[in-house]
């Protein structure tokens, strides 16, 4: 005798199947989990390092595995805008931005330099530096703080370039030598409201970005 099926049974049986398999497609995306075709699927050792895929300060993506990196802030001072900030910022040429200059270390090394940039009217925590209350965290990692991080996105143009004279003073080393350059312009809920440029020395080592087909 043919046997009643329940309702909706066959139909939310692969609907639940099909959900499932999309978890275990993004858990594999992530390097959480790992497949073996005719074996099965198991969970990774070891967490992905994350990378330029997403938006943390320059400490963060620099910081892991290889260590802890600490921000030694050079100057924070708050100008106008130059041309290239008015146009990355999308303000008015008589605009005022508050601007950071941090070398990156680790170990007491050199390995980054960053300029940071954001309109002066963007929020308090951009405030006077007398009340800065993270003297050790890039304006990024400042910014990302202070708001919601779900409606902040990022673009991150690469290139490779040398330092000329500013940036290898500051680093401590040639003129002459290339570095990575990281140019990012970030926005929280579809306004752009920090601008920054960063040279990477090859002593820095590695920067992850995770992909899939």
């Amino acid at each position: 005798r043919a046997r009643r099926a329940t309702a909706g049974g066959p139909a939310r049986l692969s609907a639940e199947q099909a959900l499932r398999e999309a978890a275990m497609l993004l858990l594999e995306e992530d390097r959480l989990i790992s497949t073996r075709r005719g074996v099965g699927r198991f969970v990774s050792h070891a967490l992905p390092r994350v990378g330029l895929e997403r938006v943390r300060g320059l400490e963060f993506l620099l910081g892991d595995p290889a260590g802890p990196v600490t921000v030694d802030r050079l100057s924070h001072e708050m100008q106008q805008a130059s041309d290239l900030l008015s146009w990355a910022l999308g303000l008015d040429a008589s605009a005022a931005v508050w601007t950071w200059e941090s070398v990156l270390r680790r170990g007491g090394r050199a390995i980054a330099l960053a300029f940071e940039a954001v309109p002066a009217s963007v929020s308090s925590v951009f405030a006077d530096p007398a009340s800065d209350s993270m003297p050790g965290a890039s304006a990024l990692t400042r910014l990302l703080s202070s708001v919601d991080p779900s409606y902040v996105s990022s673009t991150c143009d690469v290139s490779v370039g040398v330092l000329g004279d500013h940036r290898a003073d500051a680093l401590g080393v040639d003129p002459d030598t290339s570095a990575l350059i990281l140019t990012q312009r970030v926005s929280y809920r579809g306004a752009v409201v920090l601008f920054a440029k960063s040279v990477v020395l090859s002593e820095a080592g590695t920067i992850s970005l995770q992909q899939s087909a």
